[in-house]
């Protein structure tokens, strides 16, 4: 197994938004590719552990974008293994342009799960070996997002139901997709006129296809907050995006 996996990223068409940037989702994706690809050099591809009933489940994400990277640009992406703690694998990255300068760098905490029988297991149960890099952690696992319950007005409840689009092969909504789920709840006014600088999504509980969740958002300052959760009032995610003023508008 590479020590740290390094790969080419450029975004597409399909990958942009409206003013030529990357998308979010389209971040987070290649982080989860360049991670199954980095294990699959170790000779654990992911329909290796399907067969064994096993899955990676993301728990948190945090990014932080020193700017958002442009459609396509050159990028470099860098990903290693930083080892476990407790029933939590943390994954670390740097992303990079062409003047090998920081574009981007991120943390994530990951569990092995039982698919079957839907349970968290310890990484003791992890059947292959898997090295971790000699290479430190950023700066350790993320810290899970905890909406705030005073000082914010939160919008009425939108109902989403979890289309085929959104799902991925371990039966669930897949990460990267609630990255859009929470910019397509943003107004104009905040797609234009701010730019993203962090963000932090914990997946609270996983949600099949056809699943209704109840979306609630609301902005305190500079930060944003997305939250779902199920009828019963259980919190499937949490969010939190942080914006700054444009230096220059869109035209």
């Amino acid at each position: 197994m590479q020590d740290v996996w390094t790969e080419p990223f450029v975004a597409t068409v399909t990958e942009s938004d409206f003013a030529g940037r990357i998308r979010p989702s389209a971040i987070l994706a290649a982080m989860q590719n360049a991670a199954d690809r980095h294990l699959e050099n170790a000779g654990v591809p992911v329909a290796r552990l399907l067969e064994r009933g096993l899955a990676w489940v993301l728990m948190t994400t945090r990014v932080k974008l020193e700017r958002m990277p442009r459609l396509g640009e050159a990028l470099t992406l860098e990903t290693w293994n930083s080892g476990a703690s407790g029933v939590l694998w943390t994954r670390d990255y740097r992303l990079f342009g062409t003047d090998d300068l920081e574009v981007m760098r991120a943390s994530t905490a990951w569990t092995l799960v039982d698919i079957h029988k839907r349970r968290i297991l310890r990484p003791s149960a992890f059947p292959f070996p898997l090295p971790v890099s000699s290479r430190p952690s950023l700066s350790g696992p993320p810290e899970k997002v905890s909406t705030p319950d005073k000082g914010i007005e939160w919008s009425e409840p939108k109902t989403y139901t979890v289309p085929y689009s959104t799902v991925d092969c371990y039966g669930h909504m897949n990460n990267a997709r609630y990255a859009d789920l929470c910019t397509d709840l943003m107004n104009p006014e905040q797609l234009r006129n701010f730019d993203l600088v962090a963000f932090r999504i914990t997946y609270n509980q996983e949600a099949a296809l056809g699943d209704n969740i109840q979306l609630r958002c609301g902005q305190q300052g500079s930060e944003w907050f997305v939250f779902g959760e199920t009828e019963t009032g259980r919190k499937t995610f949490e969010a939190v995006w942080s914006l700054k003023p444009k230096t220059k508008l869109f035209k």
